[in-house]
């Protein structure tokens, strides 16, 4: 799955004959999720547990996270001869039992499928068991489904490309200018702490070695070499995640985090006039990398 870029949302469908007597559709939509979750929803009669476990394979041959739900409608391609009964007493039996609920308590409508799944509302009609070459089939048509899902996740995670790629543009113009202005920083923070010292001593002759040692240690605190270092680190493994692609949107998310603590950092030991603004436009991009981010894969 490395090297394509895939978001958690989208939808892939696909249909084909299992045999001469069924025909399926089969519709996939999926949402985020931390991990790969599973449900499926089919005719209420027929047996989905074997079904359900035989999937998991399917999508996990494409898929790495997202909430996915799987809807399979089994068409019969012949008449069958055999009758079906409706044992319409207990839908009446359920609507007068239904009318006793407490009051303020508001349901949907009973829908047809509500009804099929009561137990002895329906009988005959055969079970819709699938043959070994029918679930086959099956799970082919559902292949093809998920390639369509997978297909629509993809061209979702490449219209996002253009707004990350435009927010790492912007942090890294943020680290270049940090880099810039932290000797700066460091000379200005100097001339202020020598004019405070002949301040308080009015005029009286300021120790050189004194001086130096005090401006090295407060230089030492608004220093944030360290922090553009690992900025740079950061936003270069920004950039290989992006082109390894596949499931690495966990990796982007605990890398933001880090992006944003240098950021604090920086922030927190820069207070000359101006950098605040740079700061705060830094956060709003690694805001909105976080929004944008947090669909992938």
């Amino acid at each position: 799955m490395a090297g394509v870029l895939r978001s958690m949302t989208g939808f892939g469908q696909a249909q084909g004959d299992l045999s001469e007597r069924l025909a399926a559709e089969v519709r996939m939509t999926s949402v985020n999720s931390r991990f790969l979750e599973v449900t499926l929803r089919t005719h209420p009669r027929f047996e989905t547990a074997e079904l359900e476990a035989a999937l998991r394979p399917v999508l996990s041959g494409g898929l790495a996270r997202g909430r996915v739900q799987v809807t399979v409608e089994l068409r019969p391609l012949v008449r069958s001869g055999t009758s079906l009964v409706l044992h319409w007493e207990l839908a009446s039996q359920l609507m007068k039992a239904l009318e006793q609920r407490p009051a303020g308590l508001e349901l949907a409508p009973l829908a047809l499928r509500d009804l099929l799944a009561l137990p002895g509302f329906a009988e005959g009609g055969g079970e819709l068991a699938l043959t070994p070459e029918e679930q086959r089939a099956l799970l082919d048509t559902a292949g093809r489904a998920r390639d369509a899902l997978v297909g629509q996740r993809e061209r979702e995670a490449a219209a996002l490309l253009p707004q990350i790629h435009g927010e790492l543009a912007e942090l890294a113009s943020f680290r270049s200018w940090l880099a810039e202005v932290n000797e700066q920083v460091r000379t200005a923070l100097f001339g202020r702490l020598k004019e405070r010292l002949a301040t308080l001593l009015e005029g009286a002759e300021v120790n050189q070695d004194r001086l130096l040692q005090e401006a090295a240690i407060a230089a030492d605190r608004v220093d944030v070499a360290e922090e553009v270092q690992r900025l740079a680190a950061h936003l270069a493994h920004f950039d290989a995640l992006l082109v390894e692609g596949g499931p690495v949107g966990k990796k982007i998310d605990f890398l933001l985090q880090e992006l944003l603590r240098e950021v604090n950092t920086a922030g927190s030991k820069c207070r000359e006039v101006g950098m605040g603004e740079r700061v705060v436009a830094a956060k709003a991009a690694l805001e909105k990398l976080r929004e944008q981010c947090a669909n992938l894969e």
